[in-house]
């Protein structure tokens, strides 16, 4: 009777069909791994001001300063209680891909602010919806923008740009 609820010894794991293996990231350069070793440390020893440092060394570095310098639009974000260095950590503990750029290889987190709404299957738009809020992913099947945080280094270790709300 026991053998009737045994599986055939051809099947797969339970759900097999229906769960989808986890995206494949490229590695991380060494000068990405020791830029995202110091954002790691700003994110959780730091604040504005270091974030600001490491930004300066990459003169067309950018965020949604809208006009300010890093330092004072991160000193804003913070003194209105949005902590810039919080999501930077927050972003690093989230995949990564990789896209080519006229200037070589940009890492990129989180993987799902990359997406094309036609490559949000059910199990990423639940991912989406923990990340940002319920709907997000429908939204941006829709075509929507990214809300969250995007975080990009190149591949030789430059911070390239920590930006909300890009599409």
């Amino acid at each position: 009777m026991l053998a009737a609820c045994e599986p055939p010894d051809d099947a797969g794991p339970v759900g097999a069909a229906i769960v989808e293996p986890p995206p494949q990231s490229e590695p991380l350069t060494e000068a990405v791994a020791a830029t995202v070793r110091e954002l790691r440390t700003i994110a959780s020893s730091g604040g504005y001001r270091e974030l600001a440092q490491l930004a300066a060394a990459t003169p067309a570095f950018r965020s949604n300063n809208a006009g300010m310098s890093h330092r004072e639009y991160w000193n804003l974000k913070e003194r209105t209680g949005d902590f810039p260095a919080a999501h930077v950590g927050q972003v690093l503990r989230r995949r990564h891909t990789v896209a080519d750029s006229p200037e070589g290889k940009v890492y990129i987190w989180p993987d799902l602010a990359m997406l094309k709404p036609r490559e949000i299957t059910p199990a990423l738009a639940r991912e989406i919806d923990a990340l940002l809020g319920d709907g997000q992913a429908a939204e941006l099947r829709r075509g929507g923008v990214w809300p969250g945080y995007v975080l990009g280094i190149r591949e030789d270790g430059a911070w390239l740009y920590f930006v909300s709300g890009s599409g």
